[in-house]
Parts: C-alpha cells; sequence; structure tokens
C-alpha cells in the first residue's frame, strides 16, 4: 500500500499529534482544546482541522496550529489532519468531547513506549438532558469489533505509521470510519491495549453526530458489513451501551 501522506518532521518532533476535527461548534470547542493543553508529562502538538465557518479565538499557544479543510467533510478533516501530523503517536479528540484526566496522554505514551500499537481508555457519558453520568468502560479485541464498536474515538492514541501500512480514513465511510479504522489495525495483527480508566467525558446531546439521519447510519453501517464481512449489526449508539 502505498504511504498515507506525512508532514514535513523537520526539527524536534512532538511524541503526540493531537487532532480535533470541528465544525461549528465554538461553544464545545474552547473546553476540548483546554483539556488538551493541560495535559502533563507528555510532548504535544495540537491540530485543530477546521471544517466549518470562521474560528472563535484560540489559545495563543506555540503547541497549536490551526488548518482550514474548506468544508470538505468530516472524513477529509481527519485524513487532513494524520497527513499534517509530525508526532510519532496520534490522539483524537471530537470537538464537543473533552480529556477529563490531565494524564490522559501520559497513560497513552506509557503503554505505547511498552510496545502496544494502540490505546483505547474507558469513558463518562455525560447527558445534556440531565440524566446521571455514566460510565464507558469495554473491553475490545479482534473478535468484539466483528460485532460491536466498543471503542471511543476521543479515548484512541496509536502509532502514526500505522497510517503507512494501513491508509487513511475510509471517505465512503461517514458514519462508521472509526470502526472501520479500528478492525484494519486489529485484524493486521497490531498490539491494541485497553487503559482501563475512565479519562474521557464524552457529551451526549442533540447535534451529535449519531443523532443524524436513522435511514443514513443504516445504509452506513450496511456498508461497513459489507466492506468487512460482519453479517447483520444492530443499529446503536455508544451510549446505547451503558
Amino acid at each position: 500500500m502505498k504511504p498515507f501522506p506525512r508532514a514535513n518532521r523537520k526539527g524536534r518532533v512532538p511524541a503526540f499529534s493531537v487532532i480535533i476535527p470541528t465544525c461549528n461548534r465554538p461553544q464545545f470547542l474552547a473546553d476540548a482544546v483546554a483539556s488538551v493543553l493541560a495535559q502533563r508529562d507528555a510532548e504535544l502538538e495540537l491540530l485543530i482541522v477546521n471544517d466549518g465557518l470562521e474560528l472563535p479565538p484560540l489559545p495563543a499557544d506555540p503547541r497549536l496550529r490551526h488548518l482550514e479543510n474548506a468544508r470538505r467533510g468530516a472524513i477529509a478533516a481527519r485524513n487532513f489532519g494524520i497527513a499534517s501530523a509530525r508526532g510519532d503517536w496520534i490522539s483524537w479528540l471530537d470537538d464537543d468531547d473533552l480529556w477529563k484526566d490531565p494524564l490522559h496522554l501520559a497513560r497513552a505514551a506509557s503503554r505505547l513506549a511498552d510496545g502496544a500499537d494502540f490505546t483505547f481508555a474507558d469513558g463518562v457519558m455525560q447527558f445534556d438532558t440531565g440524566a446521571p453520568p455514566r460510565l464507558f468502560a469495554k473491553y475490545a479485541s479482534v473478535e468484539t469489533l466483528a460485532r460491536d464498536n466498543t471503542i471511543l474515538l476521543s479515548a484512541v492514541s496509536y502509532r502514526r505509521d500505522l497510517h503507512d501500512r494501513l491508509g487513511g480514513f475510509e471517505p465512503s465511510l461517514p458514519y462508521y470510519a472509526d470502526w472501520d479504522w479500528y478492525l484494519r489495525v486489529a485484524r493486521a495483527g497490531f498490539r491494541i491495549e485497553r487503559i482501563a480508566t475512565p479519562t474521557v467525558a464524552i457529551r451526549i446531546h442533540g447535534s451529535n453526530t449519531s443523532a443524524s439521519s436513522e435511514a443514513a447510519r443504516r445504509e452506513n453501517l450496511q456498508l461497513l458489513s459489507a466492506r468487512h464481512g460482519l453479517g447483520t449489526i444492530a443499529l446503536k449508539t455508544h451510549a446505547d451501551f451503558v
């Protein structure tokens, strides 16, 4: 497979490239950014990939870079972030989520430095309805991922060079590109490790992508199933697991 495009890596390379794709969620984005810049014991760069209207003012932090995706869509924004990343490890954070643990990256770094290829942490679901928060703590393996997506994208960190081997996120799967990526990583035999600590807050609200058109999501799920030979899979969101 042709290597995935890689950013110029001259000069000091950060351990982590943290990527936040964003589209018209300024009310959430500030909290997401602050939670990244508050991380301790981990070298990082933060890439804000804007796919919407003009961004609100961002913190004046030398670790932060702002990229414009020209409204090419969410998957293009993710792949643009990957191609622009200079770090050895990639971490994702959706613009409406946040890292509640300032050692989120440090925990991942410990596992990755010890030989893991891909890590994911537990999380906490926070509901805008006022319902009590719920813990999301699930195991994932090549076998379980053939049945359900039990990994939170905002809790994921992995070696950037996995994209050189496996390519980027799949544009034909806008709703399930994350699940497709996990299956590709797992089936290629890479070492996946769970961090059994709830380091991530997942905000459940009316404008979540998963709350959008059920028909479109169902059609995309069928495409995912056909691509990976998964059979019949029930339509659900991560909130349905807890």
